[in-house]
C-alpha cells in the first residue's frame, strides 16, 4: 500500500513539472489564451513610450508603480518605445537595465505582459531579437515570434471561462522603426504582417471572435480626424518640437473623447493595414508614439485609439502622463470601455516645471548643457577681451 501511495505521490509530482495546456489548441502563430473573469470581463493596462534610460526617471518610475497599484487588470500591454535606444548607446548591460527598470514593477505585480516594439527601441546595440530574449527571460511575458516581418507579433486569444473556443483575439504588431530610405519617415507594417492578421482571423471560420489591434505607429488613415490650418492658429497643432511643419486642428464631431495634442506622424505610405482591417474585421485599434494625443474616433467603422506616453525622460503634457485602462467583455465582444488615467489622478504631488518639463527630462538636459556652453563661451570671450584690454593698455605704458 505503501508503495501505492509513494508511486502516485511521485507522479502527481512529474504533472506538477508539467506546462499547464490551454483549454483548446491554438491555431498556428496564436499566443497563450486568456481566459475572463466569472463576469466575462478582460481588464488589460496600456503602457505607451516609457521611452527611458538604463537611470529612469524617478516620476516614471512611480507613477509607472501608481498605475500599477491602481489598476485591477488581468494583462500589461506596452504599445512600443520601452527604451530610448539612442541614450542607451552601445551598451548591452544598460539596454538590459533600461528593459529591467519597466518589466520588474510588472513582475513584482505578478501580472502577464506583452510588447509591441517602437520605432525607438532598437536604435542602441541591441537587435529587437535581442531584446525580445531580455523581455521573454522574465515571468509572464506573452510574446511569440512567428516568421513574419518585425519582432514579436503575436496574437492571443481571449476566452470566456469554461468555452471551447475565444470570442476576442488582442493582436500585438510591430509596426516597425524607420521606412527604406528612398521612402523615408516612419516604418509601416508589411504585408505579410497583414495575411498573417487575415488568415488567422479567417482560420476560425464562420465563428470569428472580435479583432483588437495593438501597435506603435498609428496608421496614415488618422490623418481623416484633422483639417489643414494657419501656424499658431488657436487651437491648431503641429509635429511635436516642429513649427514649421504643417498645422491641423481636430475635424469637428471626429474625435468623441480625449484630444489631439499634436499632429499624428503616421508612415508616409499605405502599406494596407487599414484595408486589411476592414476586410477581415477589427473592433479598435490602439496606438502610442505620438505622445500628447489620446483621442478616441472612428474612421470607416473602426474605432482608433492613442495613448499618451507615461515617461517623462522624453516629451509630455506634464500631470497628464499616464497609461490606458481598457476593459472587454466575452459575452459581448463588440463592447469595451477605455479611459486615460493620468498622473493627476494617481498622484497627490503638484509637478513643477523643472520637474516634468514639457520637452521632457531629455530636450530639457540638453537644453542645460547648451546654456552652460553658451554661458562658458560667453565667459572665455570676456576673458580674453580682458585679457586682450590689459595687454594693450601694457604696450601703451611701454611706448
Amino acid at each position: 500500500m505503501r508503495k501505492k501511495r509513494l508511486l502516485c505521490l511521485l507522479l502527481c509530482g512529474l504533472l506538477a513539472l508539467l506546462p499547464v495546456c490551454p483549454a483548446f489548441a491554438a491555431n498556428e502563430g496564436e499566443g497563450q489564451t486568456l481566459r475572463a473573469r466569472e463576469d466575462g470581463s478582460f481588464h488589460i493596462l496600456l503602457i505607451a513610450d516609457t521611452q527611458d534610460r538604463d537611470k529612469p526617471q524617478a516620476l516614471t518610475i512611480e507613477l509607472l508603480n501608481a498605475e500599477l497599484d491602481a489598476a485591477d487588470v488581468d494583462l500589461v500591454l506596452f504599445l512600443g518605445d520601452m527604451i530610448y535606444g539612442p541614450f542607451v548607446g552601445a551598451d548591452r548591460d544598460k539596454v538590459e537595465a533600461a528593459i529591467r527598470a519597466i518589466i520588474e514593477p510588472v513582475v513584482k505585480h505578478n501580472l502577464p505582459f506583452a510588447v509591441a516594439f517602437g520605432n525607438h527601441d532598437d536604435e542602441g546595440c541591441l537587435s529587437k531579437e535581442e531584446q525580445l530574449a531580455i523581455y521573454q527571460s522574465y515571468p509572464g511575458c506573452l510574446n511569440e515570434n512567428p516568421d513574419l516581418p518585425g519582432v514579436g507579433n503575436t496574437c492571443l486569444p481571449i476566452a470566456a471561462m469554461g468555452a471551447d473556443t475565444p470570442s476576442i483575439l488582442l493582436w500585438i504588431i510591430d509596426s516597425g522603426t524607420y521606412a527604406e530610405e528612398e521612402i523615408g519617415g516612419y516604418d509601416y507594417v508589411k504585408p505579410e504582417q497583414n495575411q498573417w492578421f487575415c488568415d488567422g482571423v479567417a482560420s476560425y471560420g464562420e465563428n470569428r471572435p472580435t479583432s483588437y489591434v495593438f501597435q506603435h505607429i498609428p496608421v496614415p488613415q488618422v490623418f481623416s480626424l484633422v483639417t489643414p490650418a494657419k501656424a499658431f492658429q488657436k487651437g491648431a497643432f503641429c509635429t511635436f518640437g516642429n513649427p514649421t511643419s504643417d498645422w491641423y486642428t481636430e475635424k469637428e464631431g471626429a474625435v468623441r473623447e480625449g484630444k489631439f495634442g499634436e499632429s499624428p506622424c503616421p508612415p508616409k505610405i499605405d502599406g494596407g493595414q487599414f484595408d486589411s482591417w476592414k476586410d477581415c474585421g477589427v473592433k479598435a485599434a490602439f496606438f502610442g508614439h505620438d505622445h500628447t494625443n489620446d483621442y478616441v474616433a472612428t474612421i470607416e467603422g473602426i474605432d482608433v485609439v492613442a495613448t499618451c506616453g507615461l515617461g517623462f525622460y522624453s516629451y509630455g503634457r506634464g500631470d497628464e502622463h499616464g497609461a490606458r485602462l481598457l476593459v472587454l467583455h466575452t459575452d459581448r465582444p463588440d463592447d469595451y470601455e477605455t479611459e486615460m488615467v493620468y498622473y493627476k489622478d494617481l498622484i497627490d504631488k503638484p509637478l513643477t516645471v523643472f520637474q516634468a518639463p514639457v520637452l521632457g527630462a531629455q530636450l530639457a538636459q540638453l537644453l542645460l548643457l547648451a546654456l552652460g556652453g553658451l554661458i562658458l563661451l560667453i565667459a572665455a570671450v570676456i576673458v580674453l577681451v580682458v585679457v586682450l584690454h590689459r595687454r594693450k593698455r601694457n604696450r601703451k605704458k611701454t611706448a
